[in-house]
């Protein structure tokens, strides 16, 4: 029996998920047939009509990406991980017996790369630019960590004021920062994140100055094409501790392929090397 899966997103082209995903199947003998779902230039592209035409064709799910996860978020019926369902996007839906489930998998995937590269060092306090749907996964993810602090900057002041009552309402520390006040909150932040395009092939570029980087302890970038952004390079070469967006793709890449599967894919060097070398 085949499992059909895909990816929903827009500019997507490029994606690497289809071969993580089928040699994730190959490696645990699961038939996987994964495909690509782009919306973008395609006239009226609707994701919600999109994700239940993949339901009525079969598929086993779908996992969902920019600009699609707050988008899909009213689809779900329930919950497909228990604790996904607070944070207010999915980017992962399971489709069975006619129900929608939904996870979302950065949340997770973010909190094993973290801990991968970080141990139990707890986050401090934390400066993250960019509130939107891979944002609010992230900011649940450093709440969960124990970050102390979670300053939250974006273009977009409603964004970050409504991912700040949620993290807040929560339980978390929260605050919105406004571009008057962002170096200051840079300087004084234990760790900086971020979830914005910025350092795509696309978007070249780094929101944080180099100038004001050296106090922080850790970075994190959940850009991954390429893999070392300008915001990487600058951080390393500052001494700070990095965590790529590769380390967020990889480890919910797992996530994803086990709540599609029910197979647990324990990772070892030989998959993250293999897996590595697919995205340079």
């Amino acid at each position: 029996m085949t499992m059909v899966m895909g990816l929903m997103g827009a500019g997507i082209s490029r994606s690497r998920m289809p071969r993580l995903q089928q040699f994730l199947g190959t490696q645990q003998g699961v038939n996987v047939n994964y495909c690509l779902i782009d919306g973008e230039g395609v006239d009226g592209f609707d994701p919600v009509a999109r994700a239940q035409q993949c339901l009525a064709e079969g598929f086993s799910g779908i996992n969902v990406t920019h600009p699609y996860k707050q988008r899909v978020w009213p689809l779900v019926s329930e919950p497909a991980v228990a604790g996904h369902e607070h944070i207010g996007s999915y980017n992962t839906l399971t489709f069975k017996d006619g129900v929608i489930r939904g996870a979302n998998t950065d949340f997770s995937g973010f909190m094993r790369g973290y801990r991968f590269r970080r141990g139990k060092l707890a986050p401090g306090k934390v400066l993250m630019a960019g509130a939107g749907g891979v944002g609010r996964a992230i900011a649940f993810g450093l709440g969960e960590l124990g970050a102390t602090e979670i300053a939250l900057y974006d273009i977009h002041l409603e964004q970050s004021s409504s991912l700040c009552a949620t993290l807040n309402a929560a339980g978390y520390n929260a605050r919105v920062v406004q571009q008057q006040d962002l170096a200051d909150a840079i300087t004084a932040a234990d760790g900086l994140v971020n979830c914005t395009a910025i350092g795509m092939y696309s978007h070249p570029g780094n929101l944080f100055d180099p100038s004001v980087l050296g106090g922080q302890q850790w970075v994190f970038d959940a850009v991954y094409t390429p893999l070392d952004t300008e915001f990487i390079i600058a951080a390393r070469t500052a001494g700070l501790q990095c965590i790529s967006g590769f380390d967020l793709w990889i480890y919910q890449g797992l996530d994803a392929f086990k709540i599609f599967t029910g197979v647990d894919v324990e990772d070892s060097q030989d998959l993250i090397s293999e897996a590595l070398s697919w995205l340079d």
